[in-house]
């Protein structure tokens, strides 16, 4: 009879820095006999005599090894599967949960192999008090590469080296060295960083249960541990695509050997890290956008591997036995895979160069190719890649291997040829690899957007990435220009084009650039719903003033990948960005020094809701950290929150009431006063501040004095394109009498707007179409008219003489007008030609 298993315990872990060594222990009760001890042991390489650990806090170490004692514990809790577990560790619920999972899914092929139900796998117990926290770090662009001896590792490896990235290949053994991963390290010509797992040796006795676990998931822990350690901001791992899929469904469970390597593991690890660990450790996948069979055919190119790489997996069996094998097995589903993969991709000389014999023609293997295929009754338990790629790759060989058995046997089963192949050659969504990695793989590119920025993104891929087809989606093509995106990798996407437009992977060259601005520069990123322009402006001027070396870029100045073509910045510049909603969306980075004017809603057609619009304005700080700094309004609530939670040191604006300037109302107050918080972060003397304040010309069309003609002065402030600008600017002239208002509609509440009118009694109002008509201001002197012309003749003939003429419209300019600059243009030229 079964004795049975009680409790599974995670004793305690121990590390010894001088030894290298870190010790976790486990302890299995049992019913009526005695308790069983494991212990794990895991040695650091030598490499850790660089590093200081007195400089990484305490807690987070033991933070990190707390959850590598609970991955590590998977492979000693599986021998018994008992009925409780326990552990010192206090766990939040979000903690308790994950782990939940990891240990239901990941062994979920271990309970069906055993005919055991998933119900049975360990819940962990967790406390409502805990606090979470992580633990921030010094961000680098160093980065970590797991390298295990295959063709997929070894693809993400070149591609990362064909970038000039700074790696370190990283690969854990269990229980003694792997020749085979040393010699490939050795062939790429890289550094490499080794973690070496001493199993206890009880695992090798008989136990009552035997079978899977999610070895990837270990690897991933040891990765971080090692990124940790050893000062790397990337760990990066090369699982694709295709581990995506489920064997079979059991008991309400979808099982899948590969749940490990899949995008729910990576997105689940991914958060837990950033919320427990550290969110400056990136874990990420870099070809999960491509299914195995694309991955093949990059690494098809890199013969010099051919000799020494292998899928086969028994070459990482763990035993205490010597065993003499060669690269490859020839009879598991692994070998019959990559067999398969290959033949598509290689000339058969090569082919059989690294496989030594056609598989094709060996007829003991059919049930093999049958599963491997879908014609069989289950996707085999190993990692192998889906029916789909299997079949496209054979109806691809099948042409120079017409005539062998295998290839007889199943090409007359295969449907659907053409779109089969299509399917497994496209990219598919991977949100989880950061934008800047986002083109390696990649062969065809696709602008979306082809103005000022769309021309520059493609001088700037042109120069770098030499070997990507470009492409151009442009409106101007015609209503059909998004079509062409099913037949590109990728998009890069300008900010003018909705992301619910765009159905293919894509990043951005806001991304792009601060992903390549080495962090020997400096990037000052300025936003806000109204006054960015003039702030941003301002800031280059006060910088410029005092000497700096400083380029202006973003939404003013030229396309920020401008400054990466010509002259790559080697370092000491300073780069002034005016960053908009847009280009915030979807930002994987933060400026050094970010600066927010004020916030109101805005650009509602563009984000769809208040919220979105909001979410992608904290980009500007979401990814600062304790060396970075936050410039703020200390005004606007929501910018005081943000504040308060920001991870950078948070700086609100300068008083502004000694400057002497040209900007005209409180709001250019602001935004001198967000300057000079700016300026004084590079120890800038006061007096070259004010100077600078003092000159500095204000923008065309924020407020711009056009002149006075017929007695009546007329300000364009055509850059107003919501209803709390229009009031700023009201509360700022005062003496309005006409009034221009109305545009584009984007939604807005108008209703505070005519309050304003209202109290400062201005008597006039021209309104354009679409939005004019639902701006209520009963009881005046009002136009309706979508020609500029008639809306100056009207304020020529009602204006009081010494009163003002104001436009400022409260809403966007594309109802009639390109853009604000080309209806502030021609107001300014038809007040100058009617005053004639």
């Amino acid at each position: 009879m079964d004795t049975k298993a009680t409790i599974f315990e995670f004793v305690s872990h121990k590390f010894e820095p001088d030894k290298k060594r870190i010790f976790f222990n486990y302890r299995q009760e049992f019913e009526g006999r005695e308790h069983m001890d494991f212990t794990e042991t895991i040695i650091l390489p030598k490499k850790i005599n660089v590093v200081d650990l007195n400089k990484i806090p305490a807690r987070l170490l033991n933070k990190i090894f707390e959850g590598l004692h609970l991955m590590l514990g998977v492979s000693y809790y599986k021998f018994y599967c008992a009925t409780k577990i326990k552990t010192n560790y206090s766990l939040s619920k979000k903690e308790a949960e994950f782990w939940s999972a990891v240990y239901r899914k990941g062994l979920g092929e271990f309970f069906y192999k055993n005919n055991l139900n998933p119900k049975i796998s360990p819940k962990f117990p967790f406390n409502n008090n805990v606090k979470i926290n992580s633990y921030r770090l010094k961000k680098n662009n160093k980065h970590l590469v797991a390298l295990s001896g295959g063709k997929d590792s070894i693809v993400a490896l070149e591609l990362l080296k064909g970038q000039g990235i700074d790696l370190t290949a990283f690969f854990s053994e269990t229980q003694k060295e792997s020749p085979l991963v040393n010699k490939i390290t050795e062939e790429a010509g890289v550094e490499s960083l080794k973690i070496r797992r001493i199993l206890d040796e009880k695992i090798f006795q008989e136990h009552k249960y035997t079978g899977h676990i999610p070895v990837s998931a270990i690897y991933a822990f040891l990765g971080v541990l090692a990124a940790v350690l050893y000062k790397y901001s990337y760990f990066i791992v090369a699982n694709e695509y295709s581990s995506n899929f489920s064997n079979i469904k059991y008991k309400g469970e979808l099982i899948n050997h590969q749940w490990s390597k899949s995008s729910e593991f990576e997105s689940l690890f991914s958060d837990y890290i950033k919320s427990f660990i550290t969110p400056d450790v990136r874990y990420f996948s870099l070809l999960r956008p491509f299914y195995e069979i694309r991955i093949a055919q990059m690494f098809s190119k890199y013969k010099k591997y051919f000799s020494y790489f292998s899928s086969c997996n028994k070459n990482f069996v763990v035993s205490n036995k010597k065993h003499n094998r060669g690269l490859w097995c020839l009879n598991c589903p692994k070998c019959v895979f990559a067999f398969i993969l290959l033949s598509a991709l290689l000339p058969k000389k090569e082919l059989l160069f690294i496989f030594k014999k056609n598989l094709y023609q060996d007829e003991k293997l059919e049930l093999l190719f049958k599963d491997i295929l879908g014609f069989g009754k289950i996707k085999p338990f190993d990692c192998v890649g889906t029916f789909e790629e299997s079949r496209a790759a054979l109806l691809i060989a099948s042409k120079r291997f017409r005539n062998d058995f295998i290839i007889k046997k199943f090409i007359p089963l295969i449907k659907n040829p053409k779109s089969l192949i299509k399917e497994v050659f496209k990219t598919n969504s991977a949100p989880n690899v950061p934008s800047q990695f986002r083109l390696l793989g990649m062969e065809k590119v696709l602008i979306l957007g082809y103005g000022k920025e769309g021309k520059i993104t493609k001088k700037y891929l042109k120069k770098y990435y030499p070997k990507l087809k470009v492409g151009i989606a442009d409106v101007a093509q015609g209503k059909n220009y998004l079509e062409k995106q099913n037949d590109f990798d990728i998009a890069i996407k300008t900010p003018g084009i909705r992301k619910g437009l765009v159905e293919i992977p894509y990043t951005t060259a806001t991304n792009i650039f601060f992903s390549k601005v080495s962090e020997k520069n400096t990037i000052i990123g300025i936003t806000g719903s109204k006054g960015k322009s003039t702030t941003t402006s301002l800031i280059c001027e006060t910088l410029k003033e005092a000497g700096k070396n400083v380029k202006i870029l973003g939404n003013i100045g030229n396309p920020m990948l401008e400054a990466l073509i010509k002259n790559p910045p080697a370092g000491g510049e300073i780069f002034v960005l005016e960053l908009s909603s847009a280009q915030l969306e979807g930002l994987d980075f933060s400026p050094n020094i970010s600066v927010i004017t004020n916030l109101f809603p805005e650009h509602m057609d563009y984000h769809e809701s208040e919220k979105l619009y909001y979410e992608a304005k904290k980009n500007i700080i979401n990814f600062q950290n304790s060396s970075d700094f936050f410039i703020y309004n200390p005004k606007n609530k929501k910018l005081v929150n943000w504040a308060k939670g920001s991870n950078a040191k948070a700086i609100p604006f300068a008083n502004a009431d000694d400057f002497e300037s040209k900007l005209q109302g409180q709001h250019n107050k602001e935004n001198i006063g967000a300057a000079a918080a700016t300026a004084k972060l590079f120890n800038i003397p006061d007096k070259i501040i004010k100077k600078a304040v003092r000159n500095f010309k204000p923008l065309p069309h924020r407020l711009e004095f056009v002149g006075e003609f017929k007695r009546i002065k007329f300000y364009d402030d055509a850059i107003s394109t919501t209803p709390e600008s229009t009031i700023m600017a009201i509360k700022t002239l005062k003496n309005i009498d006409t009034i221009f208002l109305g545009g584009h509609d984007r939604g807005y509440d108008f209703s505070q707007l005519e309050k304003i009118i209202k109290k400062y009694k201005i008597k006039n109002v021209a309104l354009f179409p679409d939005s004019g008509k639902k701006i209520k201001v009963k009881g005046l002197n009002i136009i309706k008219t979508n020609n500029m012309e008639t809306a100056v003749k009207f304020a020529y003939e009602h204006t009081k003489p010494g009163k003002i003429c104001l436009l400022s419209c409260a809403s966007p300019s594309y109802s009639l007008w390109k853009n604000f600059e080309e209806k502030g243009d021609q107001f300014q030229s038809m007040v100058k030609k009617i005053a004639k």
